[in-house]
């Protein structure tokens, strides 16, 4: 695949992202959001030297779950949207093979969504510090997973939305989109419960994930050569 096709097709997806103006200032909402309500009702609750791993545990899961839903935001619009309205024909016509659109349009989106998550990345750590006796910042292990991990699981998570949206039909789509927003939603909305369980994030936790994401990307990729133009043409309604 060529490198110069994938980033023209990233660049197209990223100021078609910014223009929509209404959908970033979602995600930035949701950002400030769960950030603000989740983290100081952790702070606070917890004492002493315990809040440092409930901190570290916040930002491990919280910004994974952000960026996983900032994953779905926005792939709504490069994938589901773009084949609704027929724009995804208008590609299919150029010499663009069907893996640089969607190798392009993964780039496009984890550079939004990961820039949002890196946003609540710092939201956090401000707020938490603001309402902690003591200065609290990520561990080596958790800027590891900030700078590698979350990532890398935002590009799995809109690779595999993305090859959904192509492979499946319209009403199809409209399921999976449901089903994953509720389970993202509860996923984000038990955050609390979740870091509360007495654990302290290690590398064995961030060296799991990054390999499962790592797993999940050359499986979807791998799975790309199964789709077609033909296919694609005839999901669209």
């Amino acid at each position: 695949m060529s490198r110069n096709k994938i980033f023209t097709v990233a660049k197209k997806e990223l100021k078609g992202i910014i223009k929509t103006r209404s959908q970033m200032l979602v995600g930035i909402f949701f950002a400030l959001w769960f950030s603000v309500m989740i983290t100081i009702p952790v702070v606070i609750m917890v004492e002493g030297s315990a809040v440092v791993d409930h901190f570290n545990n916040l930002i491990f899961y919280l910004v994974l779950m952000l960026g996983v839903f900032m994953a779905y935001l926005f792939s709504g619009k490069v994938f589901f949207e773009e084949k609704r309205e027929g724009i995804i024909e208008t590609l299919l016509c150029t010499p663009l093979s069907l893996r640089e659109i969607w190798s392009g349009k993964v780039v496009g989106v984890t550079i939004i969504a990961y820039l949002i998550a890196l946003l609540a990345t710092i939201l956090i750590t401000i707020i938490a510090n603001i309402f902690s006796a003591i200065l609290l910042l990520p561990s080596p292990a958790i800027l590891f997973h900030i700078f590698l991990v979350v990532p890398a699981f935002i590009a799995a998570a809109i690779g595999l939305l993305g090859f959904g949206h192509f492979l499946l039909g319209m009403r199809e789509n409209q399921i999976l989109n449901i089903s994953i927003f509720i389970a993202i939603f509860f996923a984000l909305f038990f955050t609390k419960n979740v870091i509360s369980g007495g654990y302290a994030v290690s590398w064995v936790e961030v060296g799991v994930l990054l390999i499962v994401a790592v797993l999940l990307l050359a499986l979807i990729s791998y799975l790309t050569r199964y789709l077609s133009k033909e296919r694609i043409v005839t999901t669209i309604p």
